[in-house]
């Protein structure tokens, strides 16, 4: 039995003396120890399996991510507003874009140089035919027309003057006339002296003479009469012409001057527009002169006023000029009515109904997606979306002519904002 224990103390001695010779197997040299230890202990070595399950684990991720939007792009049904392409009868439509203009426009201004003394519009005010504009400082015009109006009225004094003396030179004449005469009867019966016979003839032909230069009198004075009347008249029409009136019914629609600012002649005052001749100017392509005629209707829209506020009108002439850089001609319309706050050059686009055409294939205009400078639409085929092209007509309406690209009772996308190639449709979608 002491055998048997000493025995079992001799093997664990073995033992314990065997595990710390396999702790110190490995051990470095002394002076290494305490660096390699740092460096072994800092940074652990890696395990290529758990590298290689972390990739696996992100492909897995982004294979699910794929099948995911895969199915949810082509697999999962989108529910989307439909057309079906049938024959119609579509109101062509002509549409450009215009501006207002007027063809009674005046700029109204002075013929005379001088400083306003008063102005009595202001821009918008309403102004009939006649009604004062402006006055100008007119002072020296008034003294020259006191002055001739003093010609005047010296000059009718003169041919007063002059058919006085007329009026004496005639009795003068007729008694040296009545002496002339006695004298030659005295004379033939031997009665009178050839004297004093001479001295009648010689009175007889002043007095004749005189009345002759009373005349020559009379009409230099008429004369003198008539310029200054002439030189007056001048005078009161410049004088006029220092207030400036309205030539005709209208609106103020621009004001440049006022009181105490010097004008010369044709500087413009303010700018006369008859509403009446308000007309709307638009532009088409060349295209499409052979569609337009006078008295054709068509709608203005201006731009800002809104949907629904819109107003009718008619043709007034087509432009027989082609722009030969825009290719584009105009058209003068002449509205109906005017807007409320109407000004000259307002822009709006105007839209000119030319015709109808029965049976004709049209889709609405929110359907042409363009790509690349071609028109298209995206067709459903078997139950999923396709972009095809198309060939366009014209336009009426909401609505555009196809010529080429879809055949009668084909289904479309309405209004294809987010459509992509190959997307499902859901059955029983909306159409119209």
């Amino acid at each position: 039995m002491d055998q048997t224990v000493e025995d079992a103390r001799a093997r664990q001695k073995r033992t314990a003396k065997d595990k710390d010779a396999g702790r110190n197997a490995g051990a470095p040299p002394d002076g290494f120890a305490s660096n390699d230890a740092k460096v072994i202990g800092s940074r652990p070595p890696s395990r290529p399996g758990g590298r290689f399950r972390r990739v696996s684990a992100v492909t897995m991720a982004l294979a699910v991510l794929c099948v995911v939007w895969l199915g949810n792009r082509y697999l999962v049904s989108h529910a989307v507003d439909q057309f079906t392409v049938k024959p119609v009868d579509l109101t062509i439509e002509l549409t450009g874009p215009g501006t207002l203009d007027a063809t009674r426009i005046s700029a109204v201004s002075s013929r005379l140089q001088g400083v306003i003394a008063t102005m009595r519009v202001d821009r918008n005010d309403q102004v009939s035919q006649g009604d004062v504009i402006a006055e100008i400082v007119t002072d020296d015009l008034k003294s020259e027309l006191g002055a001739s109006l003093a010609s005047v009225d010296a000059a009718r004094k003169a041919v007063d003057l002059a058919n006085a003396d007329r009026e004496h030179a005639e009795a003068v004449l007729a008694n040296a006339q009545q002496n002339f005469d006695r004298k030659k009867r005295l004379l033939e019966k031997t009665i009178a002296s050839q004297e004093s016979y001479d001295t009648a003839v010689a009175t007889l032909r002043q007095a004749e003479a005189d009345l002759k230069r009373s005349r020559a009198a009379i009409e230099q004075a008429k004369a003198q009469e008539t310029s200054a009347a002439a030189t007056a008249e001048a005078q009161g029409v410049k004088l006029a012409e220092g207030t400036i009136r309205a030539p005709f019914d209208g609106v103020v629609v621009s004001r440049d001057h006022y009181v105490g600012d010097t004008i010369t002649p044709g500087a413009e005052i303010v700018r006369l527009v008859d509403p009446a001749s308000v007309i709307l100017s638009a532009r088409f392509d060349e295209s499409a002169i052979y569609r337009l005629s006078p008295d054709q209707k068509a709608v203005i829209r201006f731009n800002g006023a809104g949907k629904g506020h819109s107003v009718t009108a008619t043709v007034l002439r087509v432009s027989r000029q082609v722009d030969t850089e825009t290719r584009e001609f105009s058209v003068d319309m002449h509205p109906g009515t005017l807007p409320p706050n109407w000004a000259l050059g307002q822009r709006a686009m105007t839209t000119i109904e030319v015709g109808t055409r029965k049976g004709v294939l049209a889709v609405p205009v929110g359907a042409i997606e363009r790509r690349q400078g071609k028109s298209g639409v995206w067709i459903i085929e078997s139950g999923r979306a396709y972009w095809i092209v198309v060939t366009l007509g014209d336009t009426g309406g909401p609505f555009v002519e196809v010529v080429h690209g879809l055949q009668p009772d084909d289904v479309i996308l309405s209004e294809p904002r987010d459509a992509y190639y190959g997307m499902k449709i859901a059955e029983g979608g909306t159409r119209r």
